[in-house]
């Protein structure tokens, strides 16, 4: 697949990502995980002449380079990537965002997935998981982890497969110490930065779940809040298994 320099400099913008199925990712560090999965590599643009291993290689000056990145700190690689998207199917615990917009959230978020062993990933009208900002912010992890991005009504109609149970993160719910896990599947869904869980989320929940706090602290960011929401459910896990 052959891209014009405009057509790389559009990947900046989502709409443009998500019509052609496609987008970027920047640095040696991100690039090189791209290599680890089983991820199309479309192309691959670089100042390095002695790059070996890439597909696609396009050689260019760090001008140009430089004025198809997103980020201000200079990259010597660019690679332009396929998406591809997970069939919706759990295989484990999963992680429900309802809203963020916030693309340090979400990639915070992704990352403690994964680091407590949530398999799956569910986006509904969040920031875009293939934005550099959020592949960033997760570490890279956002590269590997199964995503998916789905509206309400998709996700309403699939639930048996994500999740046995439900549990949404409440300023008033429950505090997590009070609440006995159970053994089965569970998908736990942060709601929006400054309104929280929709009602249709809430609705959808067996159970709300708020975390303790002291000091006159009223609410957790919600990179925050759902991480610490995760461990706990993953310490839990651990210790019955």
């Amino acid at each position: 697949m052959e891209l014009t320099k405009q057509q790389i400099k559009d990947l900046k913008n989502k709409k443009f990502r998500k019509s052609n199925g496609i987008f970027l990712v920047e640095g040696e560090k991100f690039c090189a995980d791209i290599l680890k999965q089983k991820i199309e590599i479309l192309c691959t643009i670089t100042t390095n002449k002695n790059l070996k291993g890439y597909p696609n290689i396009a050689l260019v000056s760090e001008q140009v380079l430089s004025s198809l990145a997103t980020t201000k700190t200079n990259q010597n690689i660019l690679c332009v990537c396929k998406i591809n998207p997970c069939e919706i199917a759990s295989v484990g615990n999963s992680l429900v965002l309802d809203n963020l917009q916030d693309p340090g959230n979400v990639g915070t978020l992704i990352r403690s997935a994964m680091a407590f062993n949530f398999k799956d990933v569910y986006l509904i009208n969040c920031a875009d998981v293939y934005s550099e900002k959020v592949i960033r912010a997760s570490a890279g992890t956002a590269l590997s982890a199964r995503v998916h991005i789905v509206n309400f009504e998709e996700f309403t109609s699939n639930k048996q497969k994500i999740a046995e149970n439900f549990l949404s993160a409440d300023m008033f719910g429950t505090p997590l110490s009070e609440i006995r896990l159970p053994k089965s599947k569970i998908a736990v869904i942060i709601g929006n930065e400054g309104n929280g869980v929709s009602k249709e989320f809430l609705t959808l929940a067996n159970k709300k779940v708020s975390i303790p706090m002291f000091n006159g602290v009223e609410s957790l960011n919600a990179g925050v809040a759902g991480s610490i929401i995760m461990q706990k459910i993953s310490e839990v896990k651990n210790v019955r298994s």
